[in-house]
Formats: C-alpha cells, structure tokens, sequence
C-alpha cells in the first residue's frame, strides 16, 4: 500500500472561510464529501483524516498553521508516515491563472506564494505534485493582500463548480494513472 499525501492550503478559521486564498480548504471539503467524509480530527498542526482507497492510504489535510506556514504542518505529516516527496500533492490558490483554470505541475519554485515558499523551506525540496486553482488577480498590485483575502463573487463561485466536480477524477488520475497521464488530460483541456 502506497502513502500519498493530499493538502489544501488555506488559512484556519471562520473569518477566512470563503476567501479567495481558502481555495485549497474548500476543494478538499468537496473531495472529501465523495467518500462520505466529513470526520477530521486535530492532528499535524492540521485538519487531518485519512481513507483507503484503490490499495493506497491517502492522508488528507487542511493545515491550521496559517498559509505562511503550511510546511511546518505537512512536514510533520510527511515525517511521521514517512510519504515519499513524490506522493505530496498540494492544492492551493494561483493568481497568475483565471478564475476557475487548473494547471497541473510538477516542482518548479513558489511564484511569490508564501504556502508554496513555506513548504519548499520546510521539506529543503520544491519535488512535489502542485493542483493550481486560478482566481485571478486585482488590477491594482497593491492590493493583492486584500485580494486573496476577499470572498469569491457570485460569477466566480459558479467557475469553481468544474473545478470542484473534477477534482475528485484529478486526484484519481495522478494516484492511478500517474503524474504525466493527468496533466496531459486536464492541462490540455483547458487553453
């Protein structure tokens, strides 16, 4: 049985609940309610539960460290199952993408997300699975903090429907199928 670890980043609490940057929290709630799960027990500095599936254990979080330090929560995670780098898969917020939009990847540095950039610190590695999801980004630079900080519009919500019924196949495929099988089929579909 393979170890695969699956985290949602985010920022704890009610107050950031439907924020932009909470993407991570909320695709993971979605994913999580296709195996009828909703159970999460505090563990890891996290949000954890873990569920067989296909002879794999995945180990799910939503880390309550605060985005800026999501790596202190998935590296406890990672050392205590010891889950190779390779079968991290973490779910977060892209600006540089349209609302809605996913991209795949695999490495590669954190483009100024400091969950992204915590992670790399904490596991001395940037050798992960990334989910991408697009919200967009202010006209304004200046204002990005309260951007990412803000709710989802009515409009935007609806973009994440897709997201967040496909969500389910992305993992599958990545676990199943493996890394370049779904970032050809779920990159591609998007231009």
């Amino acid at each position: 049985m393979k170890n695969f670890l699956i985290a949602g980043l985010g920022n704890p609490g009610d107050k950031y609940k439907n924020n932009r940057h909470n993407i991570g929290f909320q695709i993971i709630d979605t994913y999580l309610t296709y195996f009828s799960q909703n159970k999460l027990i505090d563990k890891f500095d996290s949000e954890y539960t873990s569920i067989n599936f296909r002879e794999n254990k995945l180990h799910i979080i939503k880390p309550k460290t605060f985005m800026n330090e999501s790596g202190k929560a998935i590296n406890k995670c990672i050392s205590f199952f010891k889950i190779p780098l390779e079968n991290l898969i973490v779910i977060y917020d892209e600006m540089d993408l349209s609302p809605g939009d996913v991209r795949i990847k695999f490495s590669g540095g954190s483009a100024g997300h400091n969950g992204i950039k915590s992670i790399i610190n904490c596991l001395g590695s940037e050798k992960f699975t990334r989910i991408r999801i697009g919200i967009g980004k202010p006209i304004n630079r200046e204002k990005i903090n309260s951007y990412v900080l803000s709710n989802f519009s009515n409009n935007e919500l609806n973009l994440f429907n897709e997201v967040k019924t496909n969500i389910k196949y992305i993992i599958e495929d990545i676990i199943l199928e493996g890394l370049p099988f779904a970032m050809n089929k779920f990159n591609s579909k998007i231009q």
